[in-house]
């Protein structure tokens, strides 16, 4: 995991984060996994464990590398710490698989309640509305299809972490590549000067999005959503819980009174279809279609790249067009039980 971290550390190291990153609020990224649920079964062989705070600290070191700017780092260290257990699973929970905005606290709210974390804001003048209005910050985020850099881990340890189709290598000649430009609405954006690695850029992109459109996803997420769900009504559990125990105390608890559970951890095996399929635990629904489309630098100005790479127009409209089997199960999971 280091050598995928330090690909994105600037050669002036922002020290001013590091004193964030023992807080309480901090420490409990720690124990809340990144990819929603796919760490705990076997549709999925993630290279390592990658928590939401190894993804914060990513997205800051980033965006110091991208903006030399010590507010949008300290922000963008801060971007998710109202992320509950299992993160978007429970965007499901709330009925929210489309926009997955339902299950995030208010980062403003979390912060209030770390007394270090709000003298060290202070100290730099972040005042808790800045926290709460990410749109202030363009290269920390920003709206689909522009890139910022929230998105851009995303991307890149998806590739890499998660679906293991591209190397440190080629995400290292992509990062390298990247520079800061003006949108078309003016606003500063990530973006590429060379049109080679820009492309290269897209294969990844498209990896990431149809993988995040497909049933494998989908099914775990929904299957971790449906089990939290019980598990809260037979009060096992509580909704607080989720944003204040780790995240393996609440698998224990789903382990210990749901059967389902060893058995989605061991499972392997996604059946798809285009018809119904019975007595089993099936999910058929749409979910929120995540991309991006680079800015690209050329010599008559910025532009997008499916603007000027017929190649790449190609591979976008492929993912546009993109379903998955209509139905999908693990034929071992009747119910959740």
């Amino acid at each position: 995991m280091n050598q995928y971290i330090n690909l994105f550390i600037d050669k002036s190291y922002p020290d001013f984060i590091d004193k964030y990153l023992t807080t309480k609020t901090l420490t409990r990224l720690k124990y809340i996994t990144q990819f929603c649920g796919c760490d705990y079964t076997k549709l999925y062989s993630p290279l390592f464990l990658y928590t939401r705070f190894d993804h914060s600290l990513v997205v800051a070191h980033m965006t110091w590398h991208f903006t030399h700017d010590k507010k949008e780092t300290i922000v963008a260290l801060l971007h998710d710490v109202g992320t509950p257990c299992f993160a978007h699973c429970i965007d499901y929970v709330f009925g929210d698989y489309v926009n997955q905005e339902s299950s995030e606290r208010k980062i403003s709210d979390v912060v209030r309640q770390d007394k270090e974390i709000l003298e060290f804001l202070n100290e730099v003048d972040i005042s808790l509305a800045n926290l709460d209005d990410l749109s202030n910050f363009h290269i920390l985020e920003n709206k689909s299809p522009q890139l910022c850099t929230d998105r851009l881990d995303g991307v890149l340890h998806t590739c890499y972490i998660w679906l293991h189709t591209h190397s440190l290598e080629q995400i290292k000649e992509v990062y390298n590549n990247m520079m800061v430009l003006k949108n078309e609405c003016g606003d500063l954006e990530i973006g590429f000067d060379d049109l080679e690695i820009a492309e290269k850029f897209v294969s990844m992109v498209y990896n990431y999005a149809k993988e995040l459109q497909g049933n494998t996803d989908k099914y775990v997420m929904k299957y971790v959503s449906e089990i939290v769900k019980l598990a809260v009504q037979r009060n096992l559990i509580s909704l607080e819980d989720l944003y204040t125990k780790k995240e393996e105390d609440i698998c224990h608890i789903l382990a210990t009174n749901f059967s389902s559970w060893s058995i989605f951890n061991e499972a392997s095996i996604l059946t798809r279809s285009e018809t119904e399929l019975n007595d089993v635990f099936c999910i058929s629904f749409d979910t929120k279609k995540r991309n991006t489309i680079p800015l690209i630098q050329t010599p008559t100005g910025t532009r997008r790249i499916i603007e000027v790479s017929a190649e790449v127009l190609e591979k976008y409209n492929q993912l546009n067009e993109y379903k998955d089997s209509k139905y999908a199960c693990v034929k071992k999971i009747k119910k959740i039980y």
